[in-house]
């Protein structure tokens, strides 16, 4: 898988992972992205980086939208697609589906660090050998939009 695919990671909720309302806790939900990016980079062959390699990624910015909820016992593909990223972050989507229909949807806002310096996501990709994709990808209305919220919340 390169670097710009879709990532699926499968997982069933159990009652453990629920509320008191019987759903899928939103604490839960964090964590749940925390695996489904380790197995996004296990996909794109790039856990040995992260173990021995010197590389880690740190979570930046994370915003959630909860559309409806996820019961006990059913089955969730989580997606994981880089969008975009700058000179300093990596933008990621993650969608929670249920049999094809939205659920929830996050925004990651990811730093990639060697050392004690922060790389971009090519940077990343090049070590890889993936060396045809070190541009990023055009940033998207829903980034940008993202990118003035996070700055508004500043002030």
């Amino acid at each position: 898988m390169d670097g710009l695919e879709v990532s699926h990671t499968q997982i069933q909720v159990w009652p453990l992972d629920c509320d008191f309302n019987l759903h899928l806790t939103n604490s839960r939900y964090p964590a749940l992205l925390d695996l489904a990016r380790t197995q996004y980079l296990i996909q794109i062959k790039a856990l040995a980086k992260f173990i021995g390699g010197g590389w880690k990624s740190v979570v930046s910015s994370q915003s959630i939208s909860f559309f409806k909820e996820i019961k006990p016992f059913t089955k969730v593909d989580i997606t994981t697609q880089v969008l975009y990223w700058d000179r300093k972050y990596c933008y990621i989507e993650h969608e929670f589906l249920v049999a094809g229909k939205l659920h929830a949807k996050a925004l990651a806002r990811i730093a990639f660090i060697k050392g004690r310096r922060i790389k971009t996501f090519g940077k990343l990709l090049t070590e890889l050998d993936e060396t045809a994709m070190v541009e990023s990808p055009v940033e998207t209305d829903q980034v940008i939009a993202w990118l003035q919220l996070l700055e508004a919340k500043k002030n």
